[in-house]
């Protein structure tokens, strides 16, 4: 019954690949064979010290660090990301968490990890928006690492848009903007923070700035976008 139901509903709603936009075979979800191999990966996470850790700077000490592909503005990949967050399609974001983290696992990325943490988002953002696209990721990484998701980190004051901002003005408009209302959520933990797209790592270094604050064992962070910066 349960393969009839969906037989009918992809009748009525046509699985198709959110890159290229091509029918889906029954054993591909998300994206065709052809756009999963040639997914632009930065491979970051098997460096010990990589341009996210350069990127944060003198800003934040992290453990590791990965970015599962290359953000580039116009790009389709790139575009499916937008999609996630802006329209209203939290399962798209939960998908491609899950699928980034099949392919870490196997490098013993999440070894040693306690639990997962995503960036925060301030409660009127979203109640806008409806969910918060970097916990969606994190839920769908949770579930294929077998790690537990801990909403640990609050945003406790809003800002203005972050990709309206010069790289300098990034990190004074996101300054002060998170806290971890109960540290003993985190205290002694190895944590991954979890995003959706870094580009200054602004947003990530507040992050990490706030959850130090609990004094965690270690901080590791995950994105699935990392802009290219000139």
């Amino acid at each position: 019954m349960k393969a009839i139901l969906q037989g009918i509903s992809h009748l009525l709603a046509p699985r198709v690949c959110c890159v290229c936009g091509q029918s889906l075979s029954g054993l591909e979800d998300v994206m065709c064979l052809g756009c999963q191999l040639d997914i632009p990966r930065t491979d970051l996470h098997r460096l010990p010290f990589n341009i996210i850790h350069q990127r944060l700077g003198h800003q934040c000490q992290v453990d590791r660090a990965a970015g599962w592909f290359y953000y580039r503005k116009g790009s389709a990949y790139s575009h499916m990301l937008v999609e996630a967050k802006y329209n209203r399609l939290p399962e798209l974001a939960l998908k491609l968490g899950k699928m980034c983290a099949g392919e870490l696992i196997a490098d013993g990325f999440f070894d040693g990890i306690d639990m997962l943490v995503p960036m925060p988002m301030h409660w009127l953002k979203r109640l806008r928006r409806g969910y918060n696209q970097a916990e969606e990721v994190a839920i769908g990484v949770g579930r294929k690492a077998g790690l537990p998701v801990v909403n640990a980190l609050k945003a406790v004051r809003s800002h203005n848009i972050q990709s309206r901002q010069g790289k300098q003005a990034r990190f004074q408009n996101i300054t002060d903007t998170m806290a971890v209302p109960e540290p003993s959520l985190i205290a002694g933990k190895h944590i991954l923070l979890i995003d959706d797209i870094v580009t200054t790592g602004a947003s990530m270094a507040e992050a990490i700035r706030a959850a130090q604050q609990a004094q965690p064992a270690s901080i590791s962070v995950l994105c699935l976008g990392l802009t290219q910066l000139a």
